[in-house]
């Protein structure tokens, strides 16, 4: 499956330290991974929620030729708005989602994970921002009612947003995520 990786705001290295660990991993296991199509640069706070339009387009474009993406933060906020413009179906890994809770579930996912953590204090955060696409998901998981999503919750090894990508972390989830795309 092709698998493309979406980093988090406030990066300045291409989630090469974050979401691209995964990448080693899966494609031992037989998936190609992109981890470049989708890469919108560096975004702060304002440019999330002012100036995104460009990097929705990017990820859109990126995501009109996968099966499968796999986001970390705020990816999860710009990968939501992008597939309201693509028109095929996707698997989706939000793993530690700067997300509502309660977020409408675009109609292009055919099954959304959503990785979350207790331990999660960004997004517990980013709930406070008022009118702002951010939310706890990250922290307490999908709380709506599609049943096309699923949450697993790993309070038990995550003790927080980043730690996901640890050198000991990545291969463990990389591999959890590989196992899920492969069973029936």
């Amino acid at each position: 499956m092709k698998i493309v990786l979406i980093h988090g705001f406030n990066v300045r290295d291409g989630g090469t330290r974050t979401v691209d660990q995964l990448a080693p991993t899966l494609e031992a296991r037989g998936h190609t991974t992109d981890k470049d199509s989708a890469d919108y640069g560096y975004h702060d706070l304002l440019k999330v929620r002012f100036n995104h339009t460009d990097a929705v387009n990017r990820i859109a474009g990126a995501l009109d030729k996968a099966d499968v993406a796999i986001t970390h933060s705020n990816g999860a906020n710009y990968v939501h708005q992008a597939m309201r413009k693509i028109g095929r179906s996707l698997k989706v890994f939000h793993i530690s989602p700067a997300l509502n809770s309660k977020v409408d579930i675009p109609a292009v996912v055919e099954r959304m994970v959503v990785m979350h953590t207790r331990n999660d204090r960004a997004v517990k955060a980013a709930k406070w921002l008022i009118f702002h696409p951010w939310g706890a998901m990250g922290s307490r998981g999908y709380c709506g009612y599609d049943k096309r999503v699923v949450n697993l919750d790993f309070t038990h090894l995550v003790t927080g947003h980043s730690d996901w990508f640890s050198t000991d972390n990545a291969p463990y989830f990389a591999n959890r995520i590989a196992d899920l795309l492969e069973s029936k």
